[in-house]
């Protein structure tokens, strides 16, 4: 069973008991890479795993998750981690410009757009100036993804969430996203998807919709 976009323990125990916090250190390189150190937030942070994996390698870290089952789980696993149970449908109960970096992993596409645009205002809120949103997410065109989980309430193009974050007033917005399989699946099919893609990529071509974007430096608004 699920609600609105949230999972229950059945709903964790099939998709991620299979993880741990290992699965989640590539977003800790993405954040090293293009980020400054400072606070980091997890929104829609399910299990905890990446709240984990930021914590071993001593990063500030915390999660707001909107699963009360998940928040539980997690604190079975690990009973100080800093994770506590908030609806994304709500304020985020953090100050304005009070954190470097958030994380949006496998979250937006859970939540009805205009809660998606609320989170991303929300985002831009408590950010602090040149801090920085990482978004990764099925695309639009996923068929695969649109139906093969429950949760999945909206997907959106590439474009559709570059422009919602540009409204939002972030900038320096980049795509990284991976095609479909539009050519076919054997090998030669998948890397002719991949240099057309890389070429000219197309919101029907995209399975993903992820990006970065970041809060405009004191700096760039005088």
């Amino acid at each position: 069973m699920t609600n609105q976009g949230i999972g229950d323990r059945q709903y964790y125990e099939t998709h991620y008991l299979t993880r741990d916090w290992q699965a989640y250190r590539y977003l800790l390189m993405v954040i090293l890479r293009l980020s400054q150190p400072g606070p980091i937030l997890d929104l829609g942070a399910g299990l905890g795993y990446f709240v984990e994996a930021a914590t071993r390698w001593g990063f500030p870290c915390m999660g707001l998750e909107g699963s009360p089952d998940a928040v539980a789980m997690a604190r079975e696993r690990l009973p100080e981690i800093a994770l506590q149970q908030h609806p994304l449908s709500e304020p985020l109960p953090y100050p304005d410009a009070s954190v470097q970096t958030v994380l949006l992993n496998q979250v937006i596409e859970h939540l009805e757009p205009e809660i998606g645009l609320k989170v991303i205002a929300e985002c831009f809120r408590v950010l602090k100036p040149g801090g920085l949103v990482v978004i990764e997410s099925p695309g639009k065109y996923n068929e695969y993804e649109r139906t093969a989980d429950p949760t999945h309430l909206h997907l959106y193009a590439p474009t559709e969430l570059s422009s919602a974050l540009a409204t939002a007033g972030f900038v320096r917005i980049s795509s990284n996203n991976q095609p479909l399989d539009f050519l076919g699946k054997n090998w030669l099919a998948k890397r002719l998807s991949r240099r057309l893609f890389k070429r000219f990529p197309i919101d029907r071509w995209s399975a993903t919709a992820s990006c970065v974007a970041f809060k405009p430096t004191v700096e760039s608004l005088t």
